[in-house]
């Protein structure tokens, strides 16, 4: 649901629900008078003014108590401001000059995709162009403090056999706030209802990792605040890997800041944080040496991770494998300090207030009361690697389960660390199937039977598995990208498009839905000849 915004003829502005005690009902500063009606859900103040330069010094006083983000308007320059200002340092975060000829809106860098079709998985881009009758469920992948999709690649191709895979995707360059991104999120899947849906209501299944597992409770409790998100969302579950919500407590806070932080001249500063990087932060995401003896299992042909178990999916495995190089990027220094503090400590300060509602049964705002239906209502599976270095996921599982989620499972991937945990070992589809049965409908496939992990009886696979065609050379690297195994995906459609075409097969238009058929057949036939 959209903020309500109360506002005078030069300001708009918007109060959480417990923090209405703060400002008086109306309060005059000059010629501007500040008054609110109703409230958005949030944890901490949100304010957003837009204003002309003349009211910037009237509304100061105001202004300085609160966490604010305010944009005016300079009638004279054209020339519009954004800044952000916070509590907690009394001071600007960040301002940037926008001119009619570079328009940007505000500094955030989020995407949501479908990496399946990115990736050219062809089962995937079939499927998106045959626009099916038959929706499948949304799985929202939010990822860890790097912003990536590539903890758990290899299980995309077997989750998207029962889900439509989507994943959020943050540039290097973002400077969204912990709020941002929860709205980002919900606005996105209201989006996704109403125009990737045709309004049809869906049910969703949130995977937050990391970083993501902290936000993920934040945007379920949103959706379980306010009936009219159920008009658009049935949250069916909640899957949470390595949740960070213990990062206050973890080697990560004792190690990340003082790393952010640290001073040296400008010229030399890069060197002294690359090998902090590499030497002390690095290391707390990896594991046991694990991974690298499945790599090595890999590339011996000896076996394979249990979700790669044909041709298609093992191509996708040595795409992706192929441009990590590319995928992953360096984060500087000045994002590593914004995600640490404005993602993993906000997120963390949200969530221990939740957690005081959980423990005193007294809500005060209607993210509150979401949150207590989140733990009463929905089941949550909570997935955490063993050798987990960055967090203590282990401990961490074991609270969320005792005093959080009333409907949990608890599952514990054997030798992984908190990089590896949706690595080679485990097999995320089956352990979906045991803990949400109604996934075990008729989309099941033969491609993804067996349990959750496998333990082999004999020989030393390093928590793999055999291949699937016992070949003793894998695939070659030259057929990645061949026809049988990759297929170029192309967003030639527009959502309005895609909406006609769907409501024209789907026969919701008469005689009009045979028409549509049959030129949607000749045109796919023309585009096959050519």
């Amino acid at each position: 649901q959209p903020p309500v915004l109360y506002h005078t003829p030069s300001l708009y502005f918007q109060l959480p629900p417990h923090r209405k005690s703060a400002i008086s009902h109306h309060r005059k500063l000059g010629k501007i008078t500040l008054s609110y009606l109703d409230t958005i859900n949030g944890s901490h103040w949100t304010m957003m003014m837009v204003l002309w330069r003349q009211a910037v010094l009237l509304a100061a006083a105001v202004v300085s108590e609160v966490d604010a983000f305010m944009s005016y308007d300079d009638s004279s320059n054209n020339i519009i401001r954004t800044f952000h200002y916070s509590t907690r340092n009394k001071r600007s975060w960040s301002e940037y000059a926008i001119t009619e000829e570079e328009i940007i809106d505000s500094p955030s860098r989020v995407e949501f995709i479908s990496p399946l079709l990115q990736d050219g998985y062809p089962q995937a881009v079939q499927e998106y162009e045959r626009i099916s009758s038959d929706p499948k469920p949304v799985l929202l992948y939010l990822p860890g403090f790097d912003g990536t999709t590539l903890a758990p690649f290899l299980q995309f191709p077997a989750l998207g056999e029962e889900f439509d895979l989507k994943a959020m995707q943050v540039d290097m360059d973002d400077r969204s706030t912990f709020e941002d991104l929860k709205d980002a999120v919900i606005n996105f899947l209201v989006q996704e209802c109403i125009h990737g849906r045709m309004g049809e209501r869906f049910g969703l299944y949130l995977m937050g990792e990391s970083f993501g597992g902290i936000l993920a409770i934040e945007v379920a409790a949103a959706l379980k605040s306010n009936t009219q998100y159920s008009n658009f969302v049935q949250l069916q579950g909640l899957i949470l890997v390595n949740p960070a919500t213990s990062y206050l407590r973890s080697e990560l806070y004792r190690v990340g800041p003082p790393i952010a932080n640290s001073r040296w001249l400008r010229p030399i500063e890069i060197i002294p944080y690359i090998f902090d990087l590499t030497t002390k932060l690095v290391p707390l995401f990896l594991d046991e040496g694990l991974a690298m003896r499945q790599l090595f299992t890999i590339l011996s042909s000896k076996g394979l991770p249990a979700v790669v178990n044909t041709p298609q999916r093992e191509a996708y495995m040595g795409r992706v494998a192929m441009s990590l190089a590319n995928r992953l990027k360096f984060m500087p220094k000045d994002t590593l300090k914004w995600r640490l503090d404005e993602w993993l400590q906000w997120g963390n300060a949200v969530f221990e207030d939740r957690l005081e509602v959980l423990k005193s049964g007294i809500t005060e705002g209607e993210d509150d009361l979401g949150m207590l239906r989140l733990a009463r209502e929905v089941k949550t599976l909570i997935v955490v690697g063993e050798f987990d270095k960055t967090l203590p996921s282990l401990a961490e599982a074991n609270r969320l389960a005792a005093e959080v989620f009333r409907d949990n499972v608890v599952h514990v991937v054997t030798g992984a660390g908190h990089a590896s945990t949706c690595g080679g070992t485990l097999n995320l589809m089956q352990l979906l199937r045991q803990v949400y049965p109604e996934l075990n409908g008729y989309r099941r496939t033969n491609y993804d039977v067996g349990t959750t992990e496998w333990k082999p009886r004999g020989g030393d696979f390093n928590g793999l598995v055999p291949r699937y065609d016992y070949a003793k050379i894998g695939l070659s690297p030259l057929l990645y990208w061949s026809s049988d195994y990759y297929r170029e995906w192309k967003d030639d459609e527009t959502p309005r498009d895609r909406f006609k075409a769907r409501g024209y097969l789907e026969g919701k238009n008469g005689v009009f839905g045979w028409l549509g058929e049959f030129f949607l057949a000749w045109q796919k036939l023309l585009r096959g000849l050519g």
